[in-house]
């Protein structure tokens, strides 16, 4: 009751419940348009290898552009961002379905979602970037994007089911038209909410041109802790792949165990209060995390691996959250979106090499080389953030200490 009555609390702020439902029905974007893309583009060639890189030019497309997106909401304003966003992305997608459907070169299909995936909507960085300007109250932060991260937990399993109840009822390429339209909907439905006016209104004025961010050393390392992390999921899921290969076992097993985890992790971390810092919870959930993928190197039977990806979902969860609090918290209110933007460009960027990396590994190597690259990545992540965490808790502990107390390091937090 104490978990649920917390994220009552953190939405009962005004216009807050309204974001976070527009947001995730953005979110299924998300959850749904690599396969549709997927589907479409092998039902189209007949060929896997140009589907792959259809859903390849996507992503690639998403990571590169999606910091441009954030820049143009912090300058020009969250509904203006997200309305040529979204504009752009419906032509390009009504572009990609009319070459599918007047059977013209596949090739064409590539730069087609290439142009789809450079107007992607800054959904997650407008939403992010109205918690941290509404919602005052550190633990109610907390929750809402502890809330964000299971609701994209959730994404990744409702998604992939609507399409495979699209496709078994209507042509394949309808996967790709319903994709757009719930897309399209979000979108405005979060444009329209009254909390994003309000932190437009709000917005202090940005000086100059370009695409110049109110970068701090911080903000640059949380970034990087980001992508090594994401780094270890990516690498984690091919590790994970060829391991139930080796036990004989379905990959589609461990990945949900995966995602159960996950689930759970975020929802108890968005409803307890929990002891130390930001940065030091994010110290221990990473560690945790790496030193579980680095067990699963030793090869453990069907049911101990269930039990270790649920114990890293379980972390990885609240991890997600911290990682995107952070990003908020080291960064100026005039550059919030554009660094939110930045942490979904260092989520694609980092998974797609943990990916690529870990599947050379294993190829040339063996599946417990693979644990190892991916653990490593996220232990490495972990040690970095040791002299962000002591600092952290040194200010913590002078703060509550009161007067008479040592005082606290001054200069830039």
């Amino acid at each position: 009751m104490a978990v649920v009555a917390r994220y009552g609390s953190a939405l009962s702020h005004p216009g807050v419940a309204r974001v976070v439902a527009s947001a995730f029905v953005c979110r299924m974007l998300s959850g749904m348009v690599s396969l549709s893309l997927l589907l479409v583009a092998a039902d189209a060639s007949g060929s896997y290898a140009n589907a792959g890189a259809v859903s390849g030019a996507y992503a690639v497309a998403l990571a590169f552009t999606s910091p441009a997106w954030g820049r143009i909401a912090d300058r020009h304003g969250s509904r203006t961002a997200l309305a040529w966003a979204v504009s752009f992305q419906t032509l390009f997608f009504g572009l990609f379905v009319t070459l599918v459907a007047t059977s013209v070169w596949p090739g064409l299909l590539v730069p087609a979602a290439f142009l789809a995936g450079t107007a992607t909507p800054p959904a997650a960085a407008v939403s992010n970037a109205v918690y941290m300007g509404v919602v005052a109250d550190e633990e109610d932060r907390k929750t809402l994007f502890a809330l964000c991260g299971l609701l994209t937990e959730s994404v990744f399993v409702c998604g992939p089911l609507l399409v495979a109840a699209i496709v078994a009822v209507l042509p394949v390429l309808y996967a790709v038209v319903v994709t757009a339209g719930i897309s399209f909907a979000g979108v405005w439905w979060l444009r329209a909410a009254p909390a994003v006016a309000r932190v437009d209104r709000e917005r202090p004025a940005l000086a100059g041109p370009g695409m110049r961010l109110d970068w701090n050393r911080r903000q640059a390392h949380i970034q990087l802790v980001v992508a090594a992390a994401a780094f270890a999921i990516g690498g984690l899921q091919v590790t994970v792949a060829a391991h139930a290969g080796e036990l004989g076992t379905s990959a589609g097993l461990f990945i949900a165990a995966l995602a159960c985890g996950g689930v759970l992790g975020s929802f108890l971390y968005g409803g307890l209060r929990l002891p130390g810092t930001g940065p030091a919870q994010l110290t221990v959930a990473l560690t945790l995390y790496g030193g579980c993928i680095l067990a699963l190197g030793f090869g453990p039977a069907t049911l101990l691996t269930v039990g270790l990806l649920l114990v890293i979902g379980f972390v990885n969860g609240p991890a997600d959250a911290i990682e995107a609090i952070l990003v908020g918290e080291y960064a100026s209110a005039g550059t919030r979106a554009q660094a939110f933007a930045i942490l979904v460009a260092s989520n694609w960027v980092g998974f797609a090499a943990g990916s690529f990396v870990t599947g050379v590994v294993v190829q040339h190597a063996s599946t417990t080389a693979g644990a190892l690259t991916a653990g490593a990545a996220a232990l490495v992540a972990a040690l970095s953030m040791t002299p962000s965490a002591a600092r952290e808790e040194a200010r913590q502990r002078a703060r509550t200490a009161g007067p008479g107390s040592v005082q606290a390091p001054t200069g830039h937090p």
